[in-house]
Order: structure tokens, then sequence, then C-alpha cells
């Protein structure tokens, strides 16, 4: 039982860390990542990568002055890591906390509608880690048809903890090509550390 509370205690501590960008590398709780040419990320930028990064795919001049308060596009790459504490022991438990909770885990200004359609859940890769590509259709909040794309990996890791890293993209129909291929060169350049 102590030895349970310890290994929890000190996930907790190590999932409240913030990662580190410097010169293009992101490193953080269990991974590093190297950003593409051409993109920057903010660090914890809002509840979606409080423990990762954040990437805004909607550079338009009129956003910026919003996004000071809350960041507010609807086109976007977060990161975000979770230690599993018990409710998450797996990918398939993680992907389901993912799939029954979607509108729970999205900013309100996002969706405006209850026509949330899982649309994918298929098996993917986040660097060597077996992971879910789980694919929901909606409309936006200015009722543009949008998809959100969410890949979740679970890494078991020797100290009998586990961290949750979970990569989404999330875009509107019109931009999704475009950012998809945003979203590949960023988890491409994903890899795990110290295993």
């Amino acid at each position: 039982m102590v030895a349970a509370l310890a290994c929890w205690l000190c996930a907790a501590a190590v999932s409240q860390t913030v990662p580190q960008l410097k010169d293009g590398l992101i490193t953080g709780a269990g991974f590093t990542l190297k950003l593409p040419p051409g993109v920057s990320a903010q660090i914890g930028a809002n509840s979606e990568s409080e423990h990762g990064f954040y990437i805004d795919l909607q550079p338009h001049p009129e956003h910026v002055e919003s996004r000071s308060a809350h960041v507010r596009s609807f086109r976007y790459i977060a990161f975000d890591t979770r230690w599993d504490i018990g409710d998450m022991p797996s990918l398939d438990a993680a992907a389901q906390v993912v799939t029954s909770g979607f509108t729970d885990n999205l900013p309100s200004y996002i969706v405006s509608s209850g026509d949330i359609l899982l649309d994918g859940n298929y098996p993917a890769r986040l660097g060597t880690l077996p992971a879910r590509r789980l694919v929901f259709k909606f409309r936006n909040s200015e009722r543009k048809p949008s998809v959100r794309m969410v890949i979740v990996a679970y890494d078991a890791r020797k100290d009998a903890s586990a961290i949750v890293y979970l990569l989404t993209l999330n875009t509107t129909q019109e931009n999704y090509d475009e950012d998809l291929g945003v979203f590949g060169k960023v988890l491409a350049g994903f890899k795990l550390s110290d295993h």
C-alpha cells in the first residue's frame, strides 16, 4: 500500500512538470519531439496542452487579440501527457476515455452542435509505441464541418507507472489536407526517452 502510494505521488509530481523547448526540440516526461522547420509551439498553452505543447495552425491576424486571454483557434495541434493513476490501465482503456468523453475534453467554443460522429478507430503508432487513431467529425461553432484526430498512445514503464500521450489535430474539413501534412511531420518528430 505504501509503495503504491509512493509510486502514485511520484507520478503525480512528474505529471505536473511542463516540457522544455529549446532550439526546436521539446523535451518532456518520457519523450522528445523535434518540431518541423517553420513550426513554432507554445508550451503548456491551454487545458489540452497543459503538460505538453500547442501549435496554432490558424495564424490569421483577426484571431491574435482573442488568443492573448484564451487560445481561440479552430485549427491547431495539441499534445499532452497524462500519468495513469488506475483510470487508464491500458491502451484500450485510454482510447475509451477519449471516445466517451469527447465533448468533455473540448473547449466550449469549438463544438456547437450535438452532431458528433466517431468516424474511425484505427491502429496507429506514436514513435515506437502502439497507439489508436481516433477520428471525429462535427460542426464547429461557426457551423463549419470539422475533423478532430487524436493519436492515443500508452507507455507502460519499468517503474510500474504508465504515461498516456495524446496528440490531437483539430481542423476544419476545408483545411484538413493542409493541416494533416503538418500533423504528420509533428508525429514523425516524436521519440521516447528515459527507457
